[in-house]
């Protein structure tokens, strides 16, 4: 990587996992884009279209966003469909097609743990978060030429507010996973900055899991 221009953009690196991201990566001397929702929403194409006609490459992109509330099977409506496809898929999609990720770069995915053991009540996080994994790992070997790496992050429950959205008793909740307590956002950051860093290259098209054993899948 060119040590001279060293740019990394982070959607929804404003609070959690992305901001956790953003902090570590200015530690190692990144000219860092962190982006709310007020600079882009990927839920509104034309947020997206406007963003990538003023930011048009980054040596590091972290694709990152919130996810849709829980909603049983039957209460899902047409609208909830659309509007989280743009948020969680076809955004993502236009700013992989239209930022150009500089030679030996990379590309990180904040995805959920939730795409390898779906379950009832998060059915549109885990069917998009899912689609777009395949999507990913069909763009690393697009990008393997240009020794661009591109990597899913899978987390599980973390110190987040997503998890607060999502859980009623955090203590208690805490109580019932195999380490007895939910993630720290520091930890993905410090991963991130990591691989950067040491400029790790034989990591790509792959997904990893920070879950802490919470998945009983081996594979």
């Amino acid at each position: 990587m060119n040590s001279n221009f060293r740019k990394a953009i982070v959607i929804g690196g404003s609070k959690g996992i992305g901001k956790s991201i953003v902090v570590n990566l200015k530690k190692n001397n990144f000219k860092t884009i962190s982006c709310s929702r007020k600079e882009i929403d990927t839920s509104d194409l034309t947020s997206v279209v406007n963003f990538t006609k003023k930011n048009k490459s980054s040596d590091v992109l972290v694709l990152n966003s919130g996810g849709p509330p829980p909603l049983d099977f039957n209460k899902i409506n047409k609208s909830d469909w659309e509007k989280y496809f743009n948020q969680l898929f076809l955004g993502f999609f236009l700013l992989l097609k239209h930022i150009k990720i500089n030679k030996n770069g990379y590309v990180f995915y904040i995805s959920s743990s939730i795409i390898k053991e779906p379950g009832t009540g998060l059915v549109i996080s885990s069917s998009l978060r899912s689609a777009m994994s395949s999507l990913l790992k069909s763009y690393s070997i697009l990008q393997a030429k240009n020794n661009v790496s591109v990597i899913n992050i899978a987390p599980g429950p973390f110190k987040t507010g997503r998890v607060k959205e999502l859980v009623k008793n955090i203590k208690k909740f805490e109580k019932t996973l195999p380490t007895s307590k939910i993630g720290n956002p520091e930890e993905i950051g410090k991963f991130v900055s990591f691989i950067v860093k040491n400029k790790i290259k034989y990591i790509s098209g792959s997904t990893i899991y920070f879950d802490g054993n919470l998945n009983k899948n081996y594979l």
